[in-house]
C-alpha cells in the first residue's frame, strides 16, 4: 500500500512565497511546493547548497488541507539594510551583512505579505526512488537539525508538527488526518475552532487522485525547485476541490 507522511502546520504568520519581482513581496494561502520541501530538507539537515538538495526536490508529492476561521491577510511595509553585491564576499548571518562598512550598505524598501490564523493539514507521499522513507522524515521532523519556519525566518512554528505514517488511499489519508488531530487537539479551544470550520477545499499535485476528489480549479504555480544554488523554478499543476465522501 501507498505510504503517506501526515504533519499539521499552524504559526502566527505563514507567507508562502509567489514569484516576485521588484519591491512587493506577494504571498498565497496555500503552500508552495518549494516551500514544504524547504521545511523537510532543513527538518532532514540538508544545506542548501548540498547535491543532495536536487535529488530531493525531485521526489515526493504533497496534499494540502487549509482550516481558516477568521483568517486576514495583510502587508508589511519594512525597509532593510543590506550589502551590495560583492561575489567575493561570503556573508552567512545578519550579523555579517550589519557589519560591513556603512559605504557597502544600501537600503532596500519593500511590501511582503502574511496570512495568520491558517491551520494546515499535509500529506507527503513517498515517490519511486524516493532518498529517504516517510519513516525517516517522520523522526527527522520529531527532532529537526535546523530550526524550522514558516516561509519566512520571522515566521516560527506555533505547534508541533506531530507527524504520523499512514498506509492507503490519499482520501482516506484526509480522513485519518481529520480523526486524529481531532483527538489531538481536543483540549485546545484555538485549534478546535479551526477544526471544526468550514475545511472543504484540499489541494494536490497529480491528477490521478481525480477519482477521489470533485475538481474545482487547476492552477499553474511556479514552485518546482530546478537549481536551490540558482533560485531556478520550473512550472506546474496544482488541482483543488472537494473530497468525495462514501454514502
Amino acid at each position: 500500500m501507498i505510504k503517506h507522511l501526515i504533519f499539521q502546520i499552524y504559526a502566527p504568520l505563514t507567507s508562502w512565497g509567489e514569484p516576485a519581482v521588484g519591491e512587493v513581496r506577494h504571498s498565497n494561502a496555500i503552500p508552495s511546493r518549494s516551500a514544504l520541501l524547504g521545511l523537510v530538507a532543513a527538518a532532514l539537515g540538508i544545506r542548501r547548497k548540498d547535491k543532495k538538495l536536487n535529488i530531493f526536490n525531485q521526489h515526493y508529492q504533497f496534499a494540502i488541507r487549509i482550516f481558516r476561521a477568521k483568517s486576514s491577510w495583510f502587508s508589511d511595509y519594512q525597509t532593510v539594510q543590506v550589502p551590495k553585491t560583492n561575489k567575493k564576499a561570503s556573508l552567512y548571518t545578519r550579523f555579517d551583512e550589519i557589519c560591513r562598512s556603512p559605504n557597502e550598505l544600501e537600503t532596500l524598501l519593500s511590501q511582503r505579505e502574511y496570512y495568520n490564523d491558517i491551520y494546515y493539514q499535509i500529506v507527503m507521499t513517498e515517490t519511486a526512488g524516493a532518498p529517504y522513507c516517510v519513516e525517516q522524515i517522520r523522526q527527522a521532523l520529531l527532532t529537526p537539525v535546523f530550526p524550522l519556519y514558516i516561509g519566512r525566518k520571522n515566521s516560527p512554528l506555533a505547534l508541533p508538527l506531530s507527524p504520523v505514517v499512514y498506509k492507503g488511499k490519499l482520501c482516506d489519508a484526509f480522513i485519518f488526518a481529520d480523526n486524529h488531530y481531532q483527538q489531538y487537539h481536543q483540549h485546545d479551544p484555538v485549534i478546535n475552532n479551526l477544526l471544526n470550520s468550514v475545511a472543504d477545499e484540499y489541494y494536490w499535485e497529480h491528477k490521478d487522485q481525480y477519482a477521489d476528489f470533485e475538481v474545482i480549479k487547476i492552477q499553474c504555480r511556479q514552485d518546482q525547485p530546478i537549481n536551490r544554488n540558482h533560485w531556478h523554478f520550473k512550472p506546474r499543476l496544482q488541482y483543488s476541490g472537494y473530497l468525495r465522501r462514501s454514502e
